[in-house]
């Protein structure tokens, strides 16, 4: 039984004649006839009564057309979902974000996006990369924007990253630190682990830090869990830390330094992290054309 018998049965029986519906539908009445014929034959009964003047339902033939009628009402209901979802009308986005960029990036990214398409519904989840990698596997989202995807989980998990862009990683000091007074640019090595000011274990951040300045066991005293924390605690003169450029914007920064690192600088690489093979809804897509820095 396919949709196009019902929906040939319908004109039929709406039209009075399958002269009539044949003129409708642009087709030959044996076409139609043929079709009706088949969907008599897989149901067992006739479902029209040809007169003289046209044909009139059987009472079989009611009874398919009262189920035909709901389901192609539902069928146009979904075709017209989706022309919404293309045309942005109606639709749902859902993606991930490291915590370490969500408060800086969202608020300019989204923005413009309500304001184009205010009848999308947008669920953010905001973790850590371990996590937002596997919401990606299991479907609980289109795609996250983090760093530092590790090789094997990339492999392991069949994972497409593809680089957004690059964001300079700043020292922050008390005004009054020597790495803060001093004419030379600071390095990774200038940080000791009796003074780094680090995010707790699991942000990518954090690990990135670590490796940069080659510290092994930091102070477990000097940890948070927000880079707001971290710079409250450098403003406090409890000592330094590493931060995004983009965590410093529209940021009260009193009784702290912020200096670029020696040489190229330091930077961590912000990825879009998606299923290889997997296809952005129409949502997903026009939000992927806003992300900037």
């Amino acid at each position: 039984m396919e949709l196009r018998q019902l929906e040939l049965l319908v004109s039929v029986i709406e039209s009075g004649s399958l002269t009539a519906a044949a003129a409708k539908r642009h087709l030959s009445q044996p076409a139609i006839s043929q079709q009706i014929q088949a969907l008599e034959e897989e149901i067992g009964e006739a479902l029209l009564i040809r007169r003289a003047r046209g044909v009139e339902p059987t009472l079989a033939g009611r009874t398919v057309l009262e189920h035909a009628q709901r389901l192609l009402a539902e069928r146009d209901k979904l075709r017209d979902a989706f022309a919404d979802r293309r045309e942005l009308r109606h639709g749902r986005v859902s993606f991930g974000i490291i915590p370490t960029i969500a408060p800086y990036l969202l608020p300019q990214w989204l923005g413009p996006f309500r304001e184009r398409f205010p009848g999308i519904t947008i669920a953010i989840s905001e973790s850590r990369t371990e996590e937002l990698i596997a919401q990606l596997v299991e479907g609980r989202i289109e795609f996250a924007v983090l760093s530092d995807v590790p090789e094997h989980d990339r492999q392991k998990w069949s994972l497409q990253v593809r680089e957004l862009f690059r964001e300079p990683l700043l020292l922050a000091a008390p005004n009054n630190h020597p790495l803060a007074e001093r004419r030379a640019a600071p390095t990774p090595s200038d940080l000791k682990a009796n003074e780094l000011i680090h995010l707790k274990g699991g942000h990518c951040l954090s690990d990135r830090t670590l490796r940069l300045c080659k510290i092994r066991e930091p102070d477990p005293g000097l940890q948070c869990d927000q880079l707001g924390t971290a710079l409250s605690m450098v403003a406090a003169g409890l000592g330094v830390t590493v931060i995004p450029k983009l965590a410093t914007r529209n940021r009260a920064l009193d009784g702290i330094v912020l200096r670029p690192f020696a040489g190229k600088g330091l930077h961590r690489v912000i990825a879009l992290m998606k299923r290889r093979g997997s296809k952005d809804t129409p949502a997903a897509a026009e939000l992927l054309k806003l992300l900037s820095p």
